[in-house]
């Protein structure tokens, strides 16, 4: 199942303010891996 558009922004908006990719799995509840494929 693919995750929202609403989802995947918040995680990228996380991650480039400075978030880490492991925090940002942890309070989003999806895969490091995932974090990376959204974040090209």
């Amino acid at each position: 199942m693919a995750y929202s558009l609403d989802l995947r922004q918040k995680v990228v908006d996380y991650v480039e303010n400075g978030g880490s990719t492991t925090k940002a799995a942890a309070i989003f509840k999806v895969g490091r891996a995932t974090i990376y494929r959204c974040n090209r």
